[in-house]
């Protein structure tokens, strides 16, 4: 694969300090301007798509979901998930000047923040980017019997369920409905015989619960595909953000909006203002952001569509005879169905996606981009280094944002002129959300 061969971090983090006036890294240390030069480079992928490559990996006997995040599944993947809640501790404390060491122990000079107020800032904003963008889809199973569904406190949000019952029967999709559309047109259903399950209900139930509109006949699994927020943070476990990498840095705003808004010494509403409309512009963003662009099976290219696209027009995919899949099934940025269910095979599948952002590992290494982005790029750097700083220093570094966007949205449009189904390409990963919304849209001020 070609690289960018002509400049090193080490030279551009020279480069950086000299925009910062700072050669001799007294205020802005080596390390600190490193995490800035990362959070850079996974801000430009996150906003152009920037980096895009193939990864190849096999079908499974059997497998329906394939995530594409998952390095045993995809070894060889191009989107794991490899930044933890410790990875935006030190950022975050740089840029409120505190020693950036982490939160176990807490060594906060201050006294103005605190490793909880860190740790749980940080869980809460993930578990609200988890719930508003629905990035990562998960696939789980529940024993199928008689009466209420109960549902784990991490679900969110039931994207799509099917009943796949041991024997006999055939696998089948659960229709989502409401109590009203039931009494109104299926008075009886509450009364039917067990059987084969067709619709489910959530908007009268207690959360957390479903109900079908008739008992399971056969023992056997719902299947259900769910927005769901992470584990519990602490100081002592490092845990997956469980959103993309190149979108971290999100979580990373909405933290700060959190900790600079408290109430004491801490408190810079301008400041916890900024950050909150970078997280809000992340999330919208993330909404709607690609990850898959194509896909080939033995190098033959394969259909692409929404799984609800495939429940309405191909109602029995689940239920076919295992064989070489013709289609992959979207869900979220991170899942996939093969259709027909793969049989031994295996098939090799090769995946064009969105890549993470290439990060240098090591000074030597050298910086994966273009030339005519390294201007912007720095200017980026050099606001997120002022931030730490606060009042008319950080606000006048405005400018140097809107330049960094706006180089951005410059290499989006060449982007969309570069094929003819350019837009089509990057909205395939938000099939499933097109066909299959997540919420009634809201009108302006709402």
């Amino acid at each position: 694969m070609a690289t960018y061969n002509y400049i090193t971090q080490a030279q551009f983090l020279t480069q950086l300090a000299n925009r910062l006036s700072d050669s001799g890294e007294l205020f802005w240390s080596h390390t600190e301007k490193t995490l800035y030069l990362q959070e850079a480079l996974r801000t430009f992928n996150a906003l152009t798509g920037f980096w895009r490559g193939d990864f190849i990996g096999n079908t499974s006997n059997g497998i329906t979901f394939y995530d594409l995040t998952n390095t045993t599944t995809f070894p060889n993947t191009l989107r794991p998930i490899t930044l933890r809640d410790t990875d935006l501790y030190g950022v975050i404390q740089y840029q409120l000047l505190e020693p950036s060491i982490g939160v176990n122990p807490w060594t906060g000079v201050s006294t103005q923040f605190s490793a909880d107020d860190l740790i749980n800032s940080v869980q809460r904003r993930r578990d609200e980017l988890l719930g508003v963008s629905g990035c990562t889809i998960s696939r789980r199973t529940i024993g199928a019997s008689a009466g209420r569904t109960l549902l784990l406190d991490s679900v969110v949000d039931v994207r799509r369920l099917a009943y796949l019952p041991n024997s006999p029967g055939v696998n089948s999709v659960v229709w989502p409905d409401d109590t009203w559309g039931e009494q109104s047109y299926n008075r009886s259903y509450t009364t039917k015989p067990a059987g084969v399950p067709f619709t489910y209900l959530l908007n009268a139930q207690p959360p957390l619960s479903f109900d079908t509109d008739r008992p399971p006949a056969f023992a056997g699994f719902y299947e259900l595909l769910t927005v769901e927020s992470g584990p519990a943070l602490s100081a002592s476990t490092p845990s997956s953000l469980l959103v993309p990498d190149d979108w971290a840095w999100a979580i990373k705003w909405g933290a700060l909006s959190d900790l600079l808004s408290k109430d004491a010494n801490s408190r810079d509403l301008p400041r916890a203002a900024y950050c909150e409309t970078r997280y809000k512009m992340a999330s919208a963003l993330l909404a709607s952001a690609p990850a898959l662009l194509a896909a080939r099976i033995a190098n033959v290219p394969l259909q692409i569509d929404a799984i609800r696209n495939a429940d309405l027009f191909r109602t029995t995919w689940q239920a076919l005879a295992h064989a070489r899949p013709d289609t992959l099934l979207t869900c979220g940025l991170n899942l996939v169905a093969a259709a027909p269910i793969p049989d031994a095979g295996p098939y090799s599948l090769t995946l064009t996606v969105v890549q993470n952002a290439p990060i240098p590992a090591n000074d030597g290494d050298n910086v994966q981009v273009a030339r005519e982005h390294l201007d912007s790029l720095l200017d980026y750097c050099v606001h997120l280094a002022l931030f730490k700083c606060g009042g008319l220093e950080f606000q006048m570094t405005t400018p140097l944002l809107e330049r960094f966007i706006k180089d951005c949205a410059q290499y989006n449009s060449m982007l969309a002129e570069w094929g003819n189904f350019s837009k089509i390409m990057q909205e395939v990963s938000q099939q499933e959300e097109m066909m299959n919304p997540r919420a009634v849209p809201q009108t302006q001020g709402a």
